[in-house]
């Protein structure tokens, strides 16, 4: 038997190499620079802190996405990609979103926000879906993310303070423990791309190390324990994969950490996770620990008032952002008398879907996460099976575990029509778009050739060339 030529699929291999080279060198434009701007901007708050440290407001992150908006329209030419399988369910979730304002309870609240939240981050899906184009800038783009974590991270560190036992800013969206939380844990993903595919020495490797380390500790020190169990599910999606060698590692720096962790972190956060396996009808508890159980409840009985409404509006909802309207109004009801804590958010970003936007709200919202997650698992898994896309594989894992993140915190925050997970999207559908020519240009996989018998006429000795062309008939038996 002679074995296959190795010269085409060595050809194979270098045309895709060199389709994935011209994939990565996309010529960036002006709106990708400015995409780039506006997501550090945007996701590391950067309004919110100038307002705190100088007392001016500035519209810093508006003025940007319009700035963004209008280039894009003028260079990137990208729109299309917006009409992608996950643009089409970001797109089918905003015309539900619509349709279901004039149902309202308070159709004037739901409009707001569908204008002031919802609207900008939808912008904020077509900004970065439209704009980022090849995998150079897929990857830039995630490296600013990675920078934009580390600086939440230095101003939590420089000015973050402990209150009622959990550590947060003074202000803001990051004033809130369980937002910083999930802040931090969607961006550290990236810090570990950076760490895995940037060559040689910089001072964003050595930024990235630090914030990788330091997350952990801040988030256990926030006291949020949704934080805390994403935290562990992202380390074993991570871990499990690595070889013997390098989870021995891995499992030393957890070790390290969680000690670090308990010790840094302030008694109310570590009283706060005591409650998740402890029994919250002990007579002796602290004050902090009374505190977090009570808080536990109080969520339970949100959850519960949101699946009872939900049951009760199943299509359309009681309109987007109006849970805490309908809530009070159901408590009265209810119970004969007003309730001060009705008047709060379904603190889990499901259910908030489910009883403000109905069913179909909260199955398209779903079906889109899911339609991401099949991005990142599909481009990873053929990755994996062609050395020359090696590359991409950092990437998929960054964007899976950023949407791990998100899902984990949002089972205890209220994060429906914030700009996290469209972003998140966008960059879905970039990576997606990026890495299309690159697969098309790889080879198909070889088919395992079914090995063939060798019979006993191969065996046998060639036979002399004669003028009787009957003579092998005459041949002795053997």
């Amino acid at each position: 038997m002679i074995s296959p030529n190795p010269r085409p699929r060595a050809a194979a291999t270098y045309t895709v190499q060199a389709t994935v080279a011209k994939a990565a060198q996309s010529a960036p434009h002006p709106a990708f620079y400015l995409t780039m701007a506006f997501v550090f901007v945007v996701y590391a708050r950067f309004p919110e802190i100038l307002d705190m440290l100088t007392g001016s407001a500035l519209h810093l992150a508006r003025v940007l996405m319009v700035l963004v908006f209008l280039t894009t329209l003028l260079f990137a030419g990208g729109l299309r990609a917006v009409f992608s399988k996950i643009g089409v369910g970001m797109l089918a979730f905003t015309l539900w979103m619509c349709i279901c304002v004039p149902f309202s309870i308070w159709r004037g609240g739901s409009a707001r926000t569908l204008r002031d939240s919802w609207i900008l981050s939808l912008f904020s899906f077509v900004i970065i879906a439209a704009s980022v184009q090849g995998l150079d800038q897929c990857r830039r783009l995630m490296y600013t993310l990675a920078a934009a974590t580390a600086f939440m991270e230095v101003i939590t560190f420089t000015i973050g303070r402990v209150q009622s036992g959990r550590l947060a800013l003074l202000g803001g969206t990051l004033g809130n423990a369980n937002y910083l939380a999930m802040m931090l844990l969607m961006g550290v993903p990236f810090c570990l791309l950076v760490l895995q595919t940037k060559a040689g020495l910089s001072l964003l490797k050595l930024i990235s190390l630090l914030t990788l380390l330091a997350v952990p500790v801040t988030v256990a020190g926030t006291g949020s324990r949704g934080g805390l169990v994403a935290l562990g599910v992202m380390f074993l999606i991570y871990f499990i994969p690595l070889p013997a060698s390098q989870k021995l590692v891995a499992a030393m720096v957890a070790l390290i950490l969680a000690v670090v962790s308990i010790v840094g972190s302030a008694r109310g956060a570590l009283e706060r996770y005591k409650t998740m396996f402890s029994n919250p009808d002990q007579i002796r508890v602290s004050a902090d620990e009374r505190s977090a159980m009570e808080s536990a409840e109080l969520r339970r009985e949100l959850l519960l008032s949101s699946l009872q409404l939900t049951m009760r509006h199943p299509l359309m909802g009681v309109g987007p952002g109006m849970f805490a309207v309908a809530n009070a109004d159901y408590t009265q009801e209810t119970k004969g008398q007003a309730d001060f804590n009705a008047w709060h958010e379904t603190h889990n970003t499901f259910t908030q879907l489910s009883v403000e936007d109905g069913l179909p709200g909260l199955f398209l919202y779903c079906l889109t996460i899911l339609l991401c997650f099949q991005v990142v698992f599909s481009v990873s898994r053929r990755a994996r099976n062609n050395p020359a896309m090696a590359s991409v594989v950092p990437m998929a894992l960054a964007l899976r575990l950023a949407l791990v993140a998100f899902i984990g915190t949002s089972l205890f925050a209220s994060n429906a029509y914030a700009y996290y997970f469209p972003m998140l999207a966008g960059l879905c559908v970039a990576f997606e778009r990026a890495v299309a020519a690159p697969f098309a240009a790889a080879p198909a996989s070889p088919q395992p050739q079914p090995k063939q018998r060798v019979v006993a006429a191969e065996l046998r000795p060639p036979v002399p060339r004669t003028g009787n062309v009957t003579a092998w008939k005459n041949m002795p038996s053997r």
